[in-house]
């Protein structure tokens, strides 16, 4: 009976450690088991990396839930179309009804730790169709839920603003010379592409862009598009650190149509995030195929512990 006592517990921790293994944030792209202290890890560490590979979704409710992210309603009824396949994400806000729409990825106690210090995010973009010139998608950081944000707006017609929201006020952190507000040559649409900027042109329709945004607590956000500089902050810098929330949040604004690929952040400032290491018999495997195999790992123990513990209990009655 002591044996079967000292088997029952050992299996019982086994099946609380499985659990513990299975919890965590909801977000299929976290990278991290808990919410994480960004001055507790090294500059480049990964918290977040979506590439949609080997993901599928046929709507917006399945892609929603695939993804763990969430409908963010309390400024606008979501109108986006959603969908996941050929490892891109699909979007389609393009309906004359349409109204700009947010999904949650990460709320505001998950990331305090992180956005409270510098890190960096990006994306990539391939714009296919839009309502008007000034259309667009981005992520949204310090998202409040309604209408308090940090953005970078990357438009089809091939510029964009750096900038933040209070309400109904857009306040602009670039100044009207960057390459991300720029029209002539030094324009980023013109050193990207060689295209003349056009205030009514689609510039970067059926074209890809790496969106990334290198934020400094002391310093606001960088932007970078294909890698070529686009703006900082040059304006209105007393707007800075002035949003006492931490989400981030994905928006398409009414009446564009898009693909994304690729959504990363991480700690620090950089070009490039770390380097994910997989460890032992998953030396081969790419992170996210890791994660899923751990959590695979993880489901079966707990089930067997649990099966066990259900025929010792039956003996030992």
């Amino acid at each position: 009976m002591k044996r079967m006592n000292k088997a029952l517990a050992s299996m019982i921790m086994a099946g609380t450690v499985c659990a513990a293994m299975m919890a965590g944030p909801v977000s299929a792209g976290v990278m991290q088991d808990s919410a994480p202290d960004a001055s507790k890890l090294p500059a480049g560490t990964l918290i977040y990396s979506e590439d949609f590979e080997g993901k599928s979704a046929a709507d917006t409710d399945k892609a929603l839930e695939l993804l763990g992210w969430k409908k963010a309603e309390g400024l606008r009824t979501f109108t986006m179309k959603l969908s996941v396949a050929d490892g891109k994400l699909y979007v389609d806000n393009l309906d004359d009804s349409s109204e700009d729409s947010y999904a949650l990825i990460m709320d505001s106690d998950y990331l305090k730790k992180v956005c409270n210090q510098d890190y960096t995010y990006e994306y990539d973009v391939t714009y296919r169709d839009a309502g008007n010139t000034s259309r667009y998608v981005s992520l949204l950081c310090n998202y409040d839920g309604v209408d308090n944000y940090n953005t970078v707006d990357m438009r089809i017609r091939g510029d964009g603003y750096n900038q933040t929201r209070h309400g109904d006020s857009w306040i602009h952190y670039n100044d009207t010379t960057c390459p991300l507000r720029a029209t002539d040559d030094t324009a980023i649409i013109t050193q990207l592409f060689g295209d003349k900027f056009q205030e009514d042109g689609m510039l970067l329709k059926d074209r890809k862009v790496t969106v990334r945004v290198e934020t400094s607590i002391e310093k606001g956000p960088t932007v970078y598009v294909n890698g070529v500089k686009a703006s900082d902050m040059q304006a209105n810098q007393d707007q800075w650190n002035t949003i006492d929330s931490y989400a981030i949040c994905f928006k398409a604004s009414k009446l564009i149509k898009a693909e994304i690929d690729n959504i990363r952040i991480w700690t620090g400032m950089s070009e490039k995030p770390l380097e994910v290491k997989t460890v032992d018999a998953a030396a081969d495997t790419p992170a996210a195929a890791t994660s899923d195999v751990s959590l695979a790992v993880s489901v079966a123990a707990f089930a067997v512990a649990c099966a066990a513990v259900a025929v010792l209990r039956k003996k030992c009655a």
